[in-house]
């Protein structure tokens, strides 16, 4: 089909689907923008290659005087007299210029299409410099809908794995930037809502003022009328006969003129101005309805988390795995704002499928990289000391053990060694023998998480000073220590006076 080039061109190019925007930013920018563009042109086209209005003049007026009658009465002068009025009014006040609106709609309208889309310029100007950037997260994310199996999976953790990157760089917790504090794009994005909202209802109330000042109630009354089925009344905002006053100069003498004239495109406008307002008025709903949605989902910590547990694939092992604390975690401290604004741009635009694999990838990646790496909350994780936590599927390909071994871990085993090799009672039991039995099921790889992670994932003795004495009783000859009254939770007994000192 052949177009026009310039039409072509806004529409493909100036107005064209963004991939980091909701359905109600696409109303505003892209509908309403193209909507208002096209009664612009419509109008300019009536206004300037048709004819707007025509007039009734007097005998004597021929050829070329009927036609700069009409022109001179388009761009001058006019006022409305109605018909059950039979004088017109001699004071000059009353016959100013009280219909000139009209001259500028198509100016006004192609205004109006410019100040619905600024927004979404400001949107994609800024967000690229936001430390996620969406455009180019969601535009990958959209190709993963058309391939299947492992390549399926290997792009979606590729992304996974970029988007982690991203968060590994811009986290707050490393850097001070506002523009790395999780939270500006959040913020940008708010912002563009609320200009979209500003712009909805300030255009409202901007064309009551170019109108006349009733417009707000001339559109309401109208709607009223029309669903009574009642007839069309002509209005004094939009009316179709009106008085033009002018001069005309004959020699030394300066003869006035009063025509009536009809104002066809004052039909076209009466229609137009009522589609705007109910479309303006149902826009701006939509538009405040989905703001506070937005407000709600990313600042409110609870519906956030709601937000990503509906996106979360419940079957998959990764989810199981977590904690409703580590769940949090994961949404407020790894994800944050700007995360849960990217995935409500994937899901929208790539659908809920990719989005489940993703989040879900997102959760493996958190386990194995920052889960047990957090001294905050007590972790879920079991199994993970040495090379058990090298060889899991959570643990990241940049794991590599350390020297550390018992001796780095707890001092008191290797004073223990020292005092045997010297021949002196060992100070971490008071019978003088060996207690790293005790040690056994930690091996050299285990210095590979924090001491107080390691304390919390196995069930051990608290770490005592090598300067303090030892009440630890000796292993029995089965491999289990006695029992003793009030035996705390790590398995250990009071002290008692038979301890060595």
């Amino acid at each position: 089909m052949l177009g026009i080039p310039f039409i072509t061109t806004y529409i493909n190019r100036v107005v064209k689907l963004q991939t980091v925007a909701d359905s109600v930013d696409w109303l505003n920018y892209y509908a309403t923008s193209l909507l208002l563009a096209f009664f612009a042109f419509m109008i300019s086209a009536k206004q300037y290659f048709g004819s707007p209005i025509q007039c009734f003049v007097p005998q004597e007026f021929r050829g070329g005087w009927e036609k700069y009658a009409e022109n001179y009465c388009f761009i001058n002068n006019m006022y409305r007299v109605p018909f059950d009025q039979y004088d017109i009014p001699n004071d000059p006040t009353i016959r100013d210029d009280k219909l000139s609106y009209y001259r500028w709609v198509p100016i006004v309208l192609a205004l109006q299409a410019l100040a619905f889309y600024i927004p979404n310029y400001i949107w994609n100007m800024l967000h690229k410099q936001t430390a996620v950037n969406p455009r180019a997260i969601v535009n990958e994310v959209r190709k993963c809908r058309e391939s299947h199996g492992n390549e399926r999976e290997k792009e979606v953790e590729t992304l996974a794995m970029y988007i982690t990157e991203t968060i590994d760089e811009f986290n707050p917790r490393y850097q001070k930037s506002f523009s790395r504090n999780g939270w500006n794009a959040t913020i940008l994005y708010l912002i563009i809502k609320f200009l979209y909202l500003i712009n909805c209802f300030g255009q409202l109330f901007m064309l009551d003022k170019f109108l006349g000042g009733n417009y707000l109630t001339w559109g309401f009354e109208t709607l009223i009328d029309v669903a009574q089925g009642q007839s069309w009344k002509e209005s004094e905002i939009f009316p179709r006969v009106i008085l033009c006053d002018f001069e005309v100069r004959k020699l030394a003498n300066i003869q006035n003129y009063t025509v009536q004239c009809v104002i066809m495109m004052n039909m076209i406008n009466e229609k137009l101005y009522l589609f705007l307002y109910c479309w303006l008025l149902l826009v701006g709903i939509v538009t405040l309805c989905n703001f506070v949605y937005y407000i709600v989902i990313l600042c409110l910590p609870y519906f956030r988390t709601s937000f990503i547990l509906l996106n979360v694939n419940k079957s998959h092992r990764s989810f199981h795995d977590f904690s409703r604390k580590e769940f949090r975690r994961f949404v407020h401290d790894f994800l944050r704002p700007d995360g849960v604004l990217l995935l409500q741009f994937i899901r929208q635009h790539a659908g809920g499928r990719v989005t489940y694999d993703l989040v879900n990838e997102l959760l493996r990646i958190f386990k194995g990289r920052y889960a047990s790496s957090i001294e905050s909350s007590p972790p879920t994780l079991k199994g993970f000391r040495g090379e058990n936590f090298k060889n899991t599927e959570y643990a990241p390909s940049t794991y590599k053990a350390t020297g550390y071994g018992p001796s780095t871990l707890y001092p008191t085993y290797q004073q223990s060694q020292m005092d045997k090799d010297n021949n002196y009672p060992s100070s971490a039991s008071g019978n003088g023998q060996n207690d790293s039995s005790d040690l056994d099921y930690i091996d050299n790889q285990a210095a590979t998480l924090p001491i107080s992670q390691a304390q919390n994932r196995t069930p051990i003795r608290p770490i005592i000073p090598s300067n303090v004495p030892s009440s630890t009783p000796r292993r029995s000859s089965n491999g289990r220590t006695p029992s003793a009254p009030n035996e705390n939770v790590y398995g250990t007994a009071p002290k008692s006076s038979s301890s060595a000192v």
